[in-house]
Formats: C-alpha cells, structure tokens, sequence
C-alpha cells in the first residue's frame, strides 16, 4: 500500500510562527492526529534562527539585526545559527518510525531525504548531490543544509534552499566563525554556497519551486501526495504557543551563558596563509564547524569544502577522534589532495582548542582571538622577559615616532602600555620597522632570551607567520585596534617605517596577558 503524504504550504510567517508550527506540527505527529507531512515554509520579515542549545548573544550581532529589522528566534532543532532571506524557502518533512523509516537513524536520514530534494532540482535542469554529513551541493557548493529532531516516535527532518541570498547580510547578522572575515575570505565563501537563482540565471516563482521539491522528494521517496491545509486542532495549538515563541524567555533563554566560542588559527607557507575559523561548544567540547579560508591553493579545489563538511559535531574532549577524522578523511578521498596536508590541518584545529585554555586564566570569550602565539603553544610558565611596541601606536606628530622613548603625554595608548610593562618589571621597546622587528628578534635570542611579548595588527601577523618561525623566538603577540596599515593599504609604508596612521594597544588585554607570564610577579 502506498503511503499518501499532506503537502502543506504555509507561506512567508514570522519566525516565532514558524518555530511555533514546527513544534504543533511535531507534537499532533507524535499523537497520530495528522499523517505525515511535508511542510514548506518562508520568512517574513527575513531572520536569524540560532540552535536550539545556542546563545543569541554569542551567535548573533543583535544591534545589526535590529537596525536592520531581522527577526530572532529559536529552533527547536540543534546546529547552528542561520540566516533566511524573505526568497529562500524551507522543506520538513514529518513523519513517524515506522515502515520505511522504522530502522533509520539520522544520519540514514540526511543520506535519504537529501537525495530525495536533489531529485527536486533536477527538475530544473540542475545536477545536485548529497555531501556528507547534511548539505546539498551544486558543482562543490552548498545549495540546502539539513537537520532534523525528534519526539518521541514522531520525527522532523528540515533543509533550508538558498533561493536568492545576499552573503554579505548574512555575514553581519550572524556571528558565527567568519565573524574577522576580510573582502577576500567574504569571496572565498561565495564559492563554498550557491543559490538557485544564481546556478538558472533567474529566479523561479515560489510555487514553481514548492512543485519540483514536493514531485521529486516523493517520487524519490515512493509516495503518493495531496495538498492540504491545516487542521483546526493545529491552528488552535498554535495560538496557544506564540505567547512561548515571541518570549524573551525563549529567545534568549541562554543568555549570559557562554558555551560557545569561535576560535581562530593560522598558518603559513609557500603556497599561502590558511585561516581556520571553528565554532567550538566549549561546554559539551564538541567542535560545531569549520571553515578554512585564505590566499592558498587546493587541488582538487571542492577537497577544502568537503573536508569542512565532516568536521562538525565531533567530540574534542580526547584528541584522538578529531586525529581519526581527518586521517580518514584524508585516506578515503575520491583523488589525491594537493596544497594541503593532514599535519597542516591537525595542527591548525590543535591550535585553536589550545586557546581556550585562555578561558581559565580569565582571557574572555571575546578576547582570545586577539591573542596570536608564536611557535609554542600557550603555557602560563613561559616567562616574558621584554615588551615590543608598534611605532604606529606613538602619534604621528610625537617626537619619539620613530625612536626609543616616551614622554607618557597620554595622548596614545603607548605611555600606559609602558607603564603596565613596568608594573610586571618587564623592559620594553618600540619597534620601528619590519627589518628592526627581524634585528631585535634574532638579537634577542642570541642573549639567551626565552620569550618575548609584543603587540601588531592580526593583517602584519598573518604576513609575518612564517618569519616568526624561522627566527624561532617564542612569544605571545596582542592585537592592536584602530585602523591599521593593512586596512588603509599602506602595508609597504609600515614594513619601511614610514606608516603615518595611528593605531591604539589593547592596554586592559595586555595587562592580562603580561600577568599570566610573569613568573609569580603580580603587577601592583
């Protein structure tokens, strides 16, 4: 006998309509009061839905959001934060386990209902496929994500299809790992998503779309289907349940509770700098996603985006899973991968774990990535034996610009940072170019120094990686803020000593940092 499926098209709502249809929908499954059903859903006005288990607060720029008028609520499913243009359209299917679905798990599921949505697009001339572990990816980029939950025997499985989406109001709202992007990373991610509109050269009507999803997930599925509406008992539930869903209570219920954290790496060689961006559940030491992005190169290119979609939801409480992961990822590749290797990428994800080791010495969730160590890890025995200051932090008019010494005017951060220094009794010195930095560096580690502190924007960092670790002098660098050489593209003023901008030092981080490594000196 042929299972016959609802087919339900509720329309642009608002987020906590939504939310609330999900769980009414879910619940009347459970109890066997609805057949199963393939829900399509759209927003309005466009919104922000963080995971179920997610702070806003950490996943979300509200203030963007709210001059922007983006909605915010709550999945009730987990996964991260996401992003829904008025365009885009969402798919669920609810359903009970039992028959064709009575021994799959969800990892089956995302196999079979991402397959069966492909079938959908190709309905439009597209040539879509599943990419483990929950995408829909055209020619290498993803089209749909997926997830799903589940209550009791009653299950929902849902995709979200790109249908016309603009990157860079996504990138503002969410504050998610690509949360420091640069113009040139916001590039890199274009070519990791696609949108429908983009791969037809149009934009298809909203009824178009809903009719290839429905013919080709039930086609690929063996179902028969007709197109209903809502019961009575369903809308009387869901005004029962907006109250819930508009609350504060439900939308920031995580709020002040940071377990969640985006963490930063790097790395550098000949073939370019690779970012890593990981968005780690500190608290369940689960790593969430990845991201990789910079100016290298990777053949075959689509390897980089397939190895960032089985890095998700993976235990990192024991190293040893997270190592098996990429190995096999590696060893089970379709092709040989050329420009990136698996040392590179356990080092880079080891990397960034590591710096949540800041979190226990009082280094908040919003300052970590504004820390970069050179050649070793952190470890609170290290001692930092002297200072190195940016002349670009002096003002461009002061006397001491380009030399030794400061009249501690304050008119720039400089005069404080020295006295901080001084506070720990560590020496200081500014740095006057990028061959002084070099000079010093190599100077200091003939004289027997064993660490070293200093301050430079994340751009100079990047660039200099590789110098760092040639001269081999250990130490812990702290971002610098204001508008920097690299943003003004005056990078080759700066390497020559001769950048006019002017830049501020981060003095409370500093002061943090310079307390952690001081062996037992408490900086009255």
């Amino acid at each position: 006998m042929v299972t016959r499926v609802r087919v339900i098209d509720t329309g642009h709502l608002d987020a906590a309509t939504n939310m609330a249809l999900d769980e009414v929908i879910l619940e009347q499954r459970r109890l066997g009061s609805i057949p199963d059903t393939i829900r399509f859903l759209s927003f309005k006005p466009h919104s922000v839905l963080v995971g179920y288990f997610q702070s806003v607060e950490n996943e979300v720029r509200l203030d963007y959001c709210s001059e922007n008028k983006i909605d915010i609520n709550r999945r009730i499913t987990g996964g991260g934060a996401l992003y829904w243009d008025e365009n885009d359209i969402g798919w669920e299917f609810f359903g009970s386990r039992e028959g064709m679905f009575s021994s799959k798990d969800f990892e089956s599921f995302n196999n079979l209902f991402c397959n069966a949505a492909c079938k959908g697009l190709n309905k439009f001339g597209l040539d879509p496929s599943f990419r483990p572990r929950n995408d829909i990816e055209i020619s290498g980029r993803k089209i749909s994500g997926t997830g799903g939950t589940s209550n009791g025997n009653a299950f929902m499985f849902q995709g979200t299809l790109l249908v016309d989406v603009d990157i860079e109001v996504m990138l503002r709202a969410l504050r998610v790992p690509t949360e420091k992007l640069k113009y040139s990373e916001i590039s890199s991610l274009k070519q990791r998503m696609t949108w429908l509109s983009r791969e037809l050269g149009y934009r298809p009507k909203r009824q178009e779309i809903i009719a290839n999803l429905t013919e080709g997930i039930c086609g690929y599925l063996g179902l028969e289907y007709y197109h209903g509406v809502l019961t009575e008992k369903e809308k009387s539930l869901l005004q029962a349940k907006l109250r819930h869903f508009r609350s504060k209570e439900h939308i920031y219920r995580q709020a002040g509770c940071q377990d969640s954290s985006n963490v930063f790496s790097y790395d550098k060689s000949s073939k370019g700098v690779i970012k890593c961006s990981s968005s780690i559940d500190v608290k369940r030491k689960v790593l969430k996603n990845t991201f990789f992005t910079g100016d290298f190169f990777v053949y075959p290119k689509r390897a980089i985006y397939d190895l960032e979609s089985v890095l998700k939801n993976i235990n990192i409480s024991s190293k040893v899973q997270l190592d098996r992961t990429v190995d096999g990822f590696f060893k089970d590749y379709s092709s040989d991968i050329q420009g990136i290797k698996p040392g590179q990428v356990k080092k880079l994800l080891g990397s960034g774990i590591d710096k949540l080791g800041l979190l226990k010495h009082g280094i908040g969730y919003d300052q970590i990535n504004d820390i970069y160590f050179v050649c070793r890890p952190f470890d609170p025995k290290n001692v930092i034996e002297i200072l190195l200051l940016p002349y670009c932090s002096k003002e461009p008019d002061c006397e001491f610009r380009y030399s030794q010494g400061c009249s501690k005017c304050g008119l720039c951060s400089i005069g404080d940072a020295i006295e901080v220094s001084e506070s720990f009794g560590i020496k200081h010195m500014t740095i006057t170019s990028f061959e002084h930095l070099r000079e010093t560096l190599t100077e200091l580690r003939s004289r027997g120094v064993k660490y070293f502190a200093g301050c430079c924007c994340e751009a100079f960092y990047l660039k200099h990686i590789q110098d760092f670790e040639n001269i081999g002098l250990p130490g812990v660098l702290v971002n610098i803020d204001s508008t920097t050489c690299y943003d003004l593209g005056k990078e080759y003023d700066a390497y020559g000593g001769k950048f006019e901008g002017f830049t501020d030092i981060k003095t409370g981080l500093l002061k943090k940092v310079l307390a952690l490594n001081t062996g037992g000196k408490d900086g009255a």
